[in-house]
C-alpha cells in the first residue's frame, strides 16, 4: 500500500511524479521500496516544500539505496526520463 500522506500538500503533477518514481524504485528493490521511499520522501520534503531541487535530491537519495552499480545507473536513467516528461 502506498502512503500518500506526505504528498497531500503537493500539486497533483508533483504527486504523480513522486508516485512514478516510487514505482520505479520498487522495481529495483521490491516491496520494501514503498517503506524506504516514504522515509526518504519525508526527509526530502520538509514542510511540503518540494520543488525541482528537492525532486533531484529525492531521486539521488533513492539511487543511493541501490548497491549494484548497473542498477543504480539504470534507475537514474529511467528516473531522468520521468523528470523530462
Amino acid at each position: 500500500m502506498v502512503d500518500r500522506s506526505g504528498l497531500k500538500a503537493l500539486p497533483q503533477a508533483t504527486q504523480q511524479l513522486i508516485l512514478q518514481l516510487n514505482e520505479l524504485f520498487v522495481e529495483f528493490v521490491g516491496p520494501i521500496g514503498w517503506d524506504l521511499s516514504h522515509d526518504i520522501f519525508m526527509r526530502c520534503a520538509p514542510e511540503a516544500k518540494f520543488g525541482p531541487a528537492a525532486i533531484r535530491r529525492y531521486v539521488n537519495e533513492l539511487s543511493d539505496q541501490l548497491e549494484n552499480v548497473a542498477d543504480k545507473r539504470t534507475f537514474l536513467q529511467r528516473a531522468e526520463k520521468l523528470l523530462l516528461q
